[in-house]
């Protein structure tokens, strides 16, 4: 295993993520590259840094600083964040919330879940907070996103229930 390479039991927000090194040819893509095969099974959470090919199974949160790729007969069953591209190719199927900057998703592909995409759904969330809230883009960061602000109506208020009153004749 390369010293860039991590697997970790440790939930990836609480640390920071690694620079990666420069590639050899000198441009400043991932250089590291991990493929989950077809024999390949994995449970629990796994962090990557850099790219990530899932062609076996997953039932477990995924993280990578690079891009996801989840084909050729390819199955994940949980949370996926990536702070590039996920791509559900046309034999992969996907089970969980995504987190991403650009999601593809291609014809005869499997995917259930949530998705936050952009440039605020990758940001980490701060401590304490979880599920779906912390997800969620303020209206501060949709606004400079140039996305439209969404707002809410006013909450119903249910009128409180009556007490019957009146007596029972026999």
């Amino acid at each position: 295993m390369s010293e860039w390479e991590t697997v970790s039991s440790r939930r990836p927000a609480t640390r920071a993520p690694l620079d990666p090194p420069p590639a050899e040819n000198g441009s400043d893509r991932h250089s590291n590259s991990v493929v989950l095969g077809p024999r390949d099974r994995l449970v629990g959470s796994l962090y990557i840094e850099g790219d990530l090919r899932v062609v076996g199974s997953v039932d477990g949160a995924l993280e990578a600083t690079g891009d996801v790729e989840i084909d050729g007969g390819g199955r994940v069953k949980g949370p996926v964040t990536t702070r590039q591209k996920l791509v559900v190719g046309s034999e992969g199927s996907l089970l969980g919330d995504v987190r991403v900057a650009r999601l593809v998703i291609a014809d005869g592909a499997t995917f259930s879940g949530n998705v936050s995409m952009g440039k605020a759904a990758i940001t980490d969330p701060e401590p304490g907070e979880t599920g779906s809230a912390a997800n969620a883009a303020s209206p501060a960061q949709l606004e400079s996103l140039g996305e439209p602000v969404p707002t809410a109506p006013p909450p119903q208020l249910a009128a409180p229930p009556q007490a019957d009153t009146r007596r029972k004749r026999r």
